[in-house]
């Protein structure tokens, strides 16, 4: 550990203030020029940044045991409580083995029914021309559906109240990662936007558990599993998460996918005719369609390589262990960074450029980390199968009736909070697709 290389650190803050200039370019040039497993300082706290593939499956799978969650996780807590994104241990075991009956192949599949009937409604509300933020659009898309499949009600009244109450969640974040990131936040300015945001979290929670009791018995979403089995304090955890992570990071994924295909009209023509050719004229496929989508999905894949959701995922060592041949001391943090992995040009041929195809056709041999959007280990995404379904039917929604086009002037500038999203919006020109 005190031999690995890494990039000259500033006293008492170590690299953070480099960090938080640059995140997404500070871990690529750490990688880049110190190799695979690199470590620098944020404060007192040792990080080591870990980007290949083997050490990371080491850490997620191999000896996910040794550690907990990182600290920004940890002290996310104040805000998302103890849901499945923060929980560790025995609850996090239980809360999981509860809540994957929500999100089997076979409510997957009844879900997405509502999740095309959805995507049909916003995207026929575009009007041809006129330039629109595509991540304003998805997040629409994704909560309306996670309204109505996981907790059993309609959220489209609430669009900009949760995506107002997310961005000012997320805004702690780049202080949650300073060193003493747990005072900092409680003070102003952050401390004001996490509790308006955490506030109407909260009357929204309870609004839908007060929804659900009147409904009455019998119902079988989400909500229903968290009340029977959950104390309400509890059960708000969960649903706050559900609630960011429900629709946040595919909402995200969307928008990244549409700022990709508006540069490369090429492909998007192809995805219109494979959507035409498995779905017929009207364009609305169904979940029966999706194996007969295969470069909708691959799409959908290359768009999480080049800008994953969850851009880097942290791990902090309860006791001193050992990865990729590395001694790591207790409490040092551990970067697995998705951004940097999916970038990188020996699993990669031309990282940088957007190449659908790249997951079509037999898979290359590369390692299996090579590529982990969705995590990996026991901590793995529960809901990775809800986002591809959704993802890929969405997609296909927007391709059969427009074609985008890059808006001049509006860059797509992604922004790393605790998950990746686009800063200031993905904006795309829709114009009607010649029937």
């Amino acid at each position: 550990m005190a031999d690995l290389p890494g990039p000259a650190a500033s006293p008492l803050v170590g690299n953070a203030l480099q960090l938080r200039r640059d995140r997404l370019g500070f871990l690529t040039r750490c990688a880049r020029e110190h190799g695979d497993a690199a470590a620098f300082r944020i404060g007192g706290t040792a990080v080591v940044l870990l980007s290949h593939p083997d050490a990371v499956h080491e850490l997620l799978t191999v000896r996910q045991h040794d550690f907990g969650k990182s600290p920004v996780l940890r002290r996310a807590r104040a805000v998302l409580g103890d849901g499945l994104l923060t929980s560790e241990g025995d609850v996090h075991l239980h809360d999981r083995r509860l809540l994957q009956t929500a999100f089997s192949r076979q409510r997957v599949a009844r879900y997405a029914e509502e999740m095309v009937d959805v995507a049909v409604a916003v995207v026929g509300s575009w009007t041809p021309g006129r330039p629109l933020d595509l991540h304003a659009q998805t997040v629409r898309t994704t909560l309306t559906v996670a309204g109505r499949t996981l907790f059993g009600t309609r959220l489209d009244e609430d669009v900009e109240l949760v995506a107002g109450a997310v961005r000012d969640v997320l805004s702690a974040y780049p202080v949650l990662m300073l060193p003493l990131g747990d005072l900092l936040v409680r003070l102003p300015p952050t401390r004001g936007r996490v509790r308006r945001g955490t506030a109407a979290l909260d009357t929204l929670t309870a609004r839908l558990v007060g929804e659900h009791a009147r409904g009455g018995p019998g119902r079988e979403d989400l909500l229903s599993l968290l009340l029977e089995d959950f104390d309400p304090r509890h059960a708000r955890d969960q649903v706050v998460t559900m609630l960011l992570a429900g629709h946040e990071t595919t909402a995200s994924a969307l928008a990244f996918a549409g700022h990709l295909l508006a540069g490369h009209p090429s492909v998007q023509d192809r995805v219109a005719a494979e959507v035409r050719e498995a779905c017929g004229d009207g364009g609305v496929p169904m979940v029966d369609d999706l194996e007969r989508l295969p470069l909708t999905r691959a799409v959908m894949a290359e768009a999480l390589r080049l800008y994953p959701p969850a851009w880097t995922m942290g791990r902090q060592a309860r006791a001193s262990t050992k990865v990729a041949d590395v001694e790591i001391p207790a409490g040092t943090v551990l970067l697995a960074p998705q951004w940097v992995v999916h970038r990188d040009a020996r699993w990669w041929p031309d990282p940088e450029a957007f190449d659908p195809d790249r997951f079509l056709g037999p898979a290359p041999d590369r390692p299996r980390f090579a590529y982990f959007p969705f995590g990996g280990g026991t901590r793995q995404c529960i809901g990775e199968s809800f986002a591809w379904t959704e993802g890929v039917l969405t997609l296909a929604v927007i391709l059969a009736r427009w074609r985008l086009r890059p808006v001049p002037g509006r860059p797509l500038v992604p922004d790393p909070l605790l998950t990746l999203r686009p800063r200031d919006g993905s904006w795309v020109v829709p114009e009607p697709r010649p029937a």
